[in-house]
């Protein structure tokens, strides 16, 4: 090699070498946040421990020192986790590894514990998150915490001055991920939409919103899936109605169980809100599975039975648009389903509530007289005496829940009230009756689910004991940013919420299950009457 080569690598090299400089820590900060886990859960995110570093030159991770301080029973707990990530991307438990390193693993311990680490420092921004697995048989109501004390990188220590910041993870019955956004190729998913099947298994419905998070006339997807294990796994899903195009999307669905088992699916489809007229109406569809949300009917036009330039009522004809209060519909004692419309009608403002509903469990359809002006997204409920309670959204901002009763099945309504109780954002809700005196339970009970905040995070469930006169106990179940919500009954009596979650650029759709004992804070249990068979 020519001498002035060598001399010039040698230079280069020595240029680089008083140049490198060894990666080391220049701040750190301790994020916890106290949403909810679930019995079995795993790589569950208990702390994030967020890096920022100076120097060129990585550096090998050598341990990191924590305990478990905080958590009500370790037992909960089978295995410790940590992983590294770099990327923008989210943490993803259900696939740590697609984003992220694991570091080192550990087993549960009273004392401090030192986890050897295999990775390296670099230059960039280092996400570091202690995760628990959590155990199928893990206790409700207990916590999850843990505290950091240091990290060794090479040779050097730093030490946490914050480490074990405020909040914890409490363990519910099931909390699960359904879907994040850009799951099976889409964008966004939202609107929620749960019952129990005949046979025990829960069915959710949801909008697969592919490109965007917007509603209609946007592309979107109507998409079904089943759980038979009580919501610890779901279904591949299944589409129920398929979007063509922006202008040709479905969404909005309202889910009813009938009196023989058969779930009936109402939903809107076509031009959207605000782009419909009478002569051009946004479509309603209804869609039905008699095989316990296996398999679901295409979609049906019934259009013409409930309003436009097709419906033979003088009034309704007119009507510009609407749309289904979307979730967890009725069926009433006496086998007829209802759901809530939200209409535009000429020559008003606003948003216009009436009920819908079928005799034949879904074949034909006819419409209420007003019952909430001004409304919004409303849900219905029967109340032992066999009146129908609805229950609809605020138009302001934020403000007191809306709601009236119907004395004759839903066809004419009384006087627009609001519950001082429930109280918050402008946002789509759920009520549906836990248990009835009239089906030999010890006391009734109506529960009620919204944000109770200024803004969409916090939603909050409410019990009422004297059909929904009163609302005295209440407990948030999704304390961050939250939204829509739906509830169904287990057979078990538990509860089960499926909802939106966690925006950051458009909201995860998770299924939580708790017990009464728990969202009551072990003042009240769920106990079946003798006879009664679950």
């Amino acid at each position: 090699m020519n001498k002035n080569y060598v001399f010039i690598i040698a230079i280069l090299l020595s240029f680089h070498s008083a140049f490198a400089q060894e990666v080391s820590i220049t701040n750190s900060a301790v994020i916890q946040d106290n949403n909810f886990s679930g019995r079995g859960n795993l790589n569950e995110e208990i702390l994030i421990i967020k890096l920022k570093t100076t120097g060129n030159k990585p550096v090998g991770l050598t341990s990191l020192k924590m305990n478990m301080n905080g958590t009500t029973n370790i037992k909960d707990v089978a295995q410790i986790l940590i992983y590294q990530k770099n990327t923008k991307e989210q943490f993803d438990p259900r696939n740590p590894l697609k984003s992220s390193v694991l570091l080192g693993k550990a087993k549960p311990s009273k004392r401090d514990i030192v986890i050897p680490l295999q990775g390296k420092l670099t230059s960039d921004t280092t996400c570091i998150y202690i995760t628990y697995d959590v155990k199928e048989k893990a206790s409700e109501g207990n916590k999850l915490d843990a505290s950091v004390i240091s990290l060794t990188v090479g040779s050097n220590t730093h030490f946490f001055t914050a480490g074990n910041p405020e909040g914890a993870r409490e363990i519910l019955l099931r909390r699960t991920l359904v879907y994040a956004p850009n799951d099976y190729g889409s964008k966004n998913y939202r609107i929620p939409a749960i019952t129990t099947a005949k046979d025990g298994s829960l069915v959710i419905l949801t909008d697969k919103r592919k490109f965007n998070s917007t509603d209609l006339p946007e592309d979107i997807d109507v998409v079904a899936n089943r759980s038979t294990d009580g919501g610890k796994t779901w279904s591949e899903p299944v589409t129920v109605a398929e979007g063509k195009g922006r202008g040709k999307g479905f969404g909005d669905v309202l889910i009813m169980k009938a009196k023989s088992g058969k779930l009936v699916a109402l939903y809107v489809g076509g031009t959207g809100l605000w782009g419909s007229t009478a002569d051009n109406p946004q479509r309603t569809y209804v869609s039905t599975s008699t095989d316990n949300g296996i398999t679901w009917s295409a979609p049906r036009d019934i259009t013409y039975q409930i309003y436009g330039y097709e419906n033979s009522d003088p009034v309704r004809s007119k009507w510009m648009s609407l749309f289904f209060g979307s979730g967890h519909g009725l069926c009433t004692r006496s086998g007829r389903i209802m759901g809530v419309l939200v209409v535009r009608e000429p020559g008003k403002n606003g948003l216009h509530n009436y009920a819908v509903y079928s005799d034949d469990e879904g074949e034909n359809w006819k419409v209420s007289e007003t019952a909430i002006e001004n409304g919004d997204e409303a849900k219905v409920i029967e109340l032992n005496n066999g009146d129908i309670l609805m229950s609809s959204r605020q138009p302001e901002s934020y403000g007191n829940r809306l709601w009236a009763v119907s004395s004759d099945g839903g066809i004419t309504w009384g006087t627009r009230n609001t519950w001082s109780e429930i109280w918050g954002a402008r946002c789509d809700a759920d009520i549906v009756r836990l248990t009835s005196t009239l089906d030999g339970f010890e006391k009734d009970r109506i529960l009620h689910t919204m944000p109770n905040d200024k803004t969409r995070r916090n939603v909050t469930m409410w019990i009422s004991y004297d059909e929904g006169k009163t609302w005295p106990v209440k407990k948030t179940i999704a304390p961050n940013t939250s939204a829509y919500s739906s509830i169904t009954i287990l057979p078990d009596g538990t509860i089960g919420v499926y909802l939106e979650e966690d925006e950051q650029s458009s909201y995860k759709m998770y299924y939580i299950n708790f017990s009464l004992n728990w969202l009551t804070g072990g003042k009240d249990k769920y106990i079946l009457p003798k006879g009664k068979k679950r």
